[in-house]
């Protein structure tokens, strides 16, 4: 704990010798920024930050007076951030991750975890993870308050790397900069299929003698989906064979058209927990080699919740069941991002 606190005095030193260096500019002008490039419009930003655009120009004109070079390009249409206003708003999010870091040492110093903690999901992920761990967070944790965003892996990392959420749980591996990969569980991949299905009376499922156009998909782009490519060896720019082509990114809208339509999906183990009794003989293992997705906890590498995130990590590890704890030995299927 002391060692923390130290660590976190020590961030008041750096950001203050960034802000001396850089002349009278103000907190608010590095928020102010960073929602102008979110957005990509000085209306759009105005009206997240709850100022005038006029003021909001103003502030901006008055950090480039400051700095003595533009941040922006006002010329072009739409404008463009200019090759050292890029490098400066870079610079800029390390420094408001440093102010986020120095709001939490009251937090830190304290015995109770508590405070807030936002926190991203896969959409394949969150309906079948967060209510295994979020009564058992609630109860362990009563002080902390929990924002959960269902995002895609990309989104994720972005909004990590832009400080607006503070850690995230995806399937790994994926290429990242910038970014800590803390493994927590393995969960495997089932097949799913209809009582129609011609492989439907087999007690598992070879993988080689399903047929693409038998598969109903997620949407491309989805890391599941590349899983689902990988696992299959199926080339992501064929076009499926279905005559209907459903763009979703749930889960339980593709096994509602595999059980009333027929054909074949794929399902990850926990979304098999809550899948009626009367339904169980739809989930088929798949062989020779069980696919298995790892699923890992992410952060920016220099980040303000520690204590908090460690907590969920503890919570989310103890409500899963034990034997997904564990890495296997091969199988772990590439999310291709």
């Amino acid at each position: 704990m002391f060692q923390h606190f130290k660590d976190t005095i020590s961030g008041i030193y750096y950001i203050y010798s960034i802000i001396s260096n850089t002349y009278a500019m103000n907190i608010a002008q590095l928020e102010y920024l960073k929602e102008i490039y979110v957005c990509g419009s000085f209306s759009l930003a105005a009206d997240r930050l709850g100022v005038t655009q006029p003021a909001l120009s103003l502030q901006i004109q008055k950090l480039e007076e400051e700095l003595e070079f533009k941040l922006i390009d006002r010329t072009k249409r739409p404008f463009q951030f200019t090759d050292e206003g890029k490098v400066f708003y870079e610079k800029s999010l390390e420094i408001l991750k440093q102010i986020e870091a120095l709001k939490q040492i009251s937090v830190n110093i304290s015995e109770e975890v508590s405070g807030n903690l936002k926190v991203g999901i896969i959409p394949t992920l969150a309906p079948y993870l967060v209510p295994l761990f979020i009564h058992q967070l609630g109860k362990d944790y009563p002080a902390l308050q929990l924002e959960i965003y269902e995002l895609k892996t990309e989104e994720i990392i972005d909004e990590i790397k832009m400080g607006d959420i503070d850690c995230g749980i995806i399937s790994t591996p994926v290429s990242a900069t910038n970014i800590t990969i803390t493994p927590l569980f393995y969960e495997r991949f089932y097949a799913y299929l209809s009582e129609d299905h011609r492989l439907f009376e087999q007690d598992s499922i070879d993988i080689k003698s399903i047929e693409e156009g038998e598969i109903w998909y997620l949407e491309e782009g989805n890391c599941f989906q590349n899983q689902v490519n990988s696992i299959c060896q199926l080339n992501p720019q064929k076009k499926n064979k279905q005559r209907l082509v459903y763009h979703s990114n749930s889960i339980e809208s593709l096994r509602r058209i595999v059980e009333y339509k027929s054909g074949l999906t794929f399902i990850p183990e926990l979304a098999t927990i809550n899948i009626p009794a009367e339904q169980e003989e739809l989930i088929k293992e798949i062989v020779p080699n069980e696919p298995v997705r790892e699923i890992s906890l992410i952060t920016a590498k220099r980040f303000a919740k520690e204590r908090q995130v460690d907590a969920l990590q503890k919570v989310i590890k103890s409500s899963i069941p034990a034997r997904m704890l564990k890495q296997p030995e091969k199988g772990i299927v590439d999310t291709l991002l």
